[in-house]
């Protein structure tokens, strides 16, 4: 399939193309599907049933460690890969997921920040999904250029590895990702039916039909004679997020990024509180250690990328400031 790269960011206009990955991040938004024994995308191309949180289906979209299944393997089984300093206490369900896809360079920016026990104290890996405080409704309208379409924005795209586990594993994620345990109640468990509604919200955002099953900010719902425009590329963010941790945690901030054959996929980063302190500098970033480099680019080649294209994405992400233009360096 054609993917897409700007020919030019500033003017917002892109072209289709095809080839690897842009590891330079040029908003180029590709899917890739699981590979060997994973399931195969079409065979789980119908919604989760009514139920409870252990019977629905959502995607976990992975930007950090996670990416690598070993690693993300200890939030559902418990203990530990090489790097880490001490044990995950693992899901209530210990499950694997038999599926996962890929999503490249979404428009959201991966940085890295505070000082983790976990991995010797390096930064972790944050998305920056350009959510205020100040904006209001319960969707984010990212059509405005005026706020949206920073340089960064267009060229520094995430890329997310989703897995697809049951919601019951995806709040026991949450709990560990923020130094609980699952189940505990200061973790705010995201329900069935929110997670339902978050789906609908999408479908709403993304109306046009993807024969991939992905409805994402980013993607592009039409190429006419091999021109992507505003009119077909689909910048919005989506929903808003809501924090569902005790605000002095890390990955609190529970957020719907799209929906996958009609599956609500979710990750979490810091909530856009904290989020404004980084990008106005006030909070300090700071580089992972080699470990957790390591395994990030470990799970990234996983997913397709060769050696030398992880850590050109890592690189150029870890090297690049979050602050405007014009201000001050990563500190």
């Amino acid at each position: 399939r054609a993917a897409c790269v700007p020919a030019a960011p500033h003017r917002g206009v892109f072209v289709c193309s095809r080839g690897a990955v842009d590891v330079k991040g040029r908003s180029r938004v590709t899917v890739r599907s699981s590979k060997q024994d994973m399931t195969s995308v079409t065979s789980n191309s119908n919604s989760s049933p009514a139920g409870s949180e252990a019977e629905t289906f959502v995607y976990y979209a992975s930007f950090g460690s996670n990416i690598l299944a070993e690693r993300f393997n200890c939030y559902l089984k418990g203990g530990r890969v090489e790097g880490m300093i001490r044990d995950m206490p693992g899901s209530r369900n210990k499950t694997t997921p038999k599926e996962w896809h890929v999503w490249h360079n979404l428009p959201h920016r991966l940085f890295f920040a505070h000082s983790s026990p976990t991995w010797e104290g390096g930064g972790v890996g944050f998305v920056d999904f350009y959510e205020n405080n100040d904006e209001e409704g319960d969707e984010v309208d990212h059509l405005s250029a005026s706020r949206t379409n920073t340089k960064q924005q267009t060229t520094l795209g995430t890329s997310y590895r989703l897995y697809r586990i049951t919601l019951e594993q995806f709040n026991d994620v949450l709990a560990q990702e923020n130094g609980m345990v699952p189940g505990d109640g200061n973790c705010q468990a995201l329900t069935s039916v929110e997670a339902r509604s978050l789906a609908r919200k999408w479908n709403e955002v993304v109306s046009a039909k993807n024969e991939n099953g992905a409805k994402h900010g980013g993607m592009v719902t039409a190429c006419v004679e091999g021109s992507i425009t505003r009119e077909n590329f689909v910048p919005s963010t989506g929903p808003r997020g809501e924090t569902r941790a005790p605000s002095n945690r890390w990955y609190g901030y529970a957020k719907c990024i799209g929906t996958m054959h009609g599956e609500c996929v979710l990750t979490f980063t810091c909530d856009p509180t904290e989020m404004e302190k980084f990008r106005s500098g006030q909070n300090a970033t700071n580089a992972p250690s080699e470990a957790y480099y390591d395994v990030i680019k470990k799970g990234l080649v996983q997913t397709g990328m060769s050696e030398r294209e992880a850590v050109a994405y890592l690189d150029e992400r870890v090297g690049t400031s979050l602050i405007a233009e014009g201000s001050a360096p990563v500190r």
